[in-house]
């Protein structure tokens, strides 16, 4: 029985350590980690590893001193060393100290098996290769074999640098038939620009280098026969090599009749930086998608509450009260894709609360389900309340992303079945997903619509990734389905097969607190005669913000920063019964400005308002007892609404003011 090759892990992070250790003894390694640069120390004076995957920086030592103990004792164990973008000096420095490869985080699983991979492949190989050199009577047959098998391109040169032999991966790397190469110059498949390099590289006089080191080069692709690698002309390769002599009673007792090596491809290398790239573009887009929404939220606010102080002057039976209303629908679906951009850059959840997900699920599917009448929808609920705590309006969000499309799926009509399970995950099924083992809501959604083949299967929570035309969908609805699940600490995955249907799969952690109810209410305005301090940065907002309020009955007194927000406070404390605070504020902003007024005022009433939250710092702000969130764009009924209950649980604390003349500087 072969002995399971032995890997060493070293990070000082846990769950990394923890879930490569469970992905390699997956893989049949023998897998030991470390979570400190002195037991990896311990542990590779112990033990003859095979393999080390170490961190570059570590809290204790720095993972390139453990590779020089290990190369010391132990010099063919291969290191792979992990580094983070701004570590990327280090790793290129470690790679020429004698390490292997290196990653950066964050890196996919698979990668990192077939960089595991081909480092323990390459190994055996040129272990079997000094074996040869070794031993000429190692049989031709198990040589062919294993260098056949090999992913690289394994290759033998005369003195005068023409192959005398090739392994057939350069058929489905290059496409070109090894008999086309045997006989050629290696120069008739390097690109133009790399030949000189490679005539360098070959020189006798760097047998040396050569031996421990390799070039990059770009090889050509046989145009005759292209392959499975794109439409680029050329293949990105590391190539190394090393001199074959022969006894000679000249030249110091040695002749030189020729190269062997090894071609790798590394274009994998490159993806990889590609996707990396990627990546942080998709960050950028994020706060991009975030800002966007913030500032267009802005101007809805301006026209929402423009058009409701023209509605307030409007009597019902005006012509003009068509066309407001009109506004007000145009206003909510421009506050719905706003929504979406803010779920993509998974903005923050603003009203947290226990929510029965049978019933939030029952609502949303017969609401939508009285408008597309083609279709048959099925409930199967799990038997008792299954509670989750959630922003019920972007959990409403998400389940309708997912009815649109599904139903956008069954053009001529068809099921749509929803279920609710409560399951228990494990570490083991949380553990790709970064989220925390325990009860979970499982929600399953699935359409008996056209499906969906791999590819697009592969991509669908990608943002702006969209297969239909441009006036069915903005390719959003899925990507922001996701960030919203994301950031409720859930798992969201989807299933499909062409002309069968698709199910998305959702699971939302259980909430043990009892399910707070909403009591449904026709829209009414309230008013009041406190005064309310309104502060934005924005003087659209302070205007439209300042008129509506009045036209509730309110005194109004406004400030345009953080700063002069402070200063009313400290100036006219006891005049102020509630603060409308903007969360997004150059200079002083929003949660500095809370705090402040907290320590002037511990009672004051806080009502926080923006149309963005950045990394959830409104759900911050939050637990740091402001009393009321409400998100812009807001009609002049929740606007009065929010006010009015704001102030009336707040008058029992705060209706005797003479904590603030303590607080206030004199």
């Amino acid at each position: 029985m072969l002995r399971s090759p032995k890997i060493l892990v070293v990070d000082d992070e846990f769950r990394l350590c923890e879930s490569l250790s469970y992905l390699l003894t997956a893989k049949s390694y023998d897998v030991t980690t470390a979570n400190c640069g002195w037991d990896g120390m311990a542990l590779a004076s112990e033990t003859k590893f095979d393999l080390a995957i170490l961190d570059v920086h570590l809290k204790d030592m720095l993972g390139t001193e453990i590779m020089n103990a290990i190369k010391m004792r132990h010099p063919d164990t291969l290191v792979i060393i992990i580094t983070g973008d701004a570590d990327l000096d280090s790793a290129i420095a470690a790679l020429k100290c004698g390490a292997y490869d290196y990653m950066r985080k964050p890196f996919e699983f698979e990668e990192l098996l077939n960089t595991v991979e081909n480092a323990l492949n390459q190994k055996a190989l040129e272990r079997e290769k000094e074996e040869i050199n070794e031993k000429l009577y190692l049989s031709e047959k198990k040589y062919r074999h294993l260098v056949q098998n090999s992913p690289d391109i394994i290759y033998t040169l005369d003195a005068e640098g023409k192959f005398t032999f090739l392994s057939e991966a350069v058929e489905h790397l290059l496409g070109f038939m090894v008999t086309d190469l045997l006989g050629k110059h290696y120069t008739m498949i390097v690109c133009e620009e790399d030949q000189e390099k490679t005539r360098w590289f070959f020189d006798e006089r760097r047998s040396r280098e050569r031996a421990t080191s390799g070039i990059e080069l770009q090889l050509k692709i046989n145009e005759k026969r292209p392959v499975v690698k794109g439409d680029s002309p050329y293949l990105i390769v590391e190539l190394k090599s090393m001199g074959i002599y022969e006894k000679s009673e000249q030249n110091g007792g040695r002749k030189h009749i020729g190269t062997h090596g090894v071609i790798r491809d590394i274009s994998e290398r490159q993806r990889i930086q590609v996707k990396l790239q990627n990546v942080e573009r998709m960050e950028s887009l994020g706060t991009l998608a975030g800002g966007i929404a913030h500032d267009f939220n802005n101007l809805l606010m301006g026209i929402q509450g423009r058009s409701s102080l023209i509605s307030m002057d409007v009597e019902k039976t005006n012509l003009l009260e068509e066309h407001l209303q009109a506004i007000d629908e145009y206003i909510n679906s421009a506050s719905h894709l706003t929504k979406q951009l803010l779920g993509f850059a998974r903005g923050g959840k603003y009203e947290v609360k226990p929510t029965d997900m049978n019933m939030l699920i029952l609502n949303s599917a017969k609401m939508f389900g009285r408008t597309k009448k083609e279709i048959v929808i099925e409930t199967k609920f799990h038997k008792s309340t299954i509670a989750v705590a959630a922003d019920r309006r972007q959990i409403e969000q998400v389940l309708l992303n997912l009815y649109v499309n599904a139903w956008q799926a069954m053009p001529d009509g068809g099921t749509l079945r929803i279920e609710t399970k409560a399951v228990v995950l494990d570490e083991k099924a949380c553990r790709p997903y970064q989220v925390q083992p325990g009860g979970y809501v499982q929600v399953l959604v699935t359409d008996s619509g056209m499906g969906m083949d791999e590819k697009t299967l592969h991509h669908i929570f990608d943002p702006f990734f969209t297969t239909k035309e441009k006036s069915r969908g903005t390719g959003l609805g899925l990507a922001s389905a996701y960030g919203i699940v994301k950031n409720h600490g859930g798992i969201i995955t989807a299933s499909s097969k062409v002309d069968i249907g698709s199910t998305f799969n959702i699971f939302l952690p259980l909430c043990e607190q009892a399910v707070v109810e909403e009591i449904s209410k026709e829209p009414e305005i309230s008013h009041g005669s406190e005064t309310v301090l309104l502060v934005d940065d924005e003087e659209m907002i302070l205007d439209v913000g300042k008129a509506l309020l009045e036209k509730l009955g309110y005194h109004v007194i406004t400030a345009n920063s953080g700063e002069k927000a402070i200063d009313i406070v400290c100036g006219r404390g006891t005049d102020i019964d509630l603060v409308v605070l903007d969360m997004i504020m150059p200079g002083m902003d929003g949660g500095k400005t809370f705090d402040r007024i907290r320590d002037l005022c511990p009672s004051m009433p806080v009502v926080l308002s923006s149309g963005y939250a950045i990394n959830g710092q409104a759900e911050e702000i939050m637990r740091r007892g402001c009393n009321g969130f409400i998100q812009k764009p807001f009609t002049v009924y929740v606007l009065s609404q929010k006010i009015r209950k704001v102030l009336d649980a707040a008058r029992p604390a705060f209706s005797d003011k003479s904590d603030l003349f303590e607080s206030l500087p004199n």
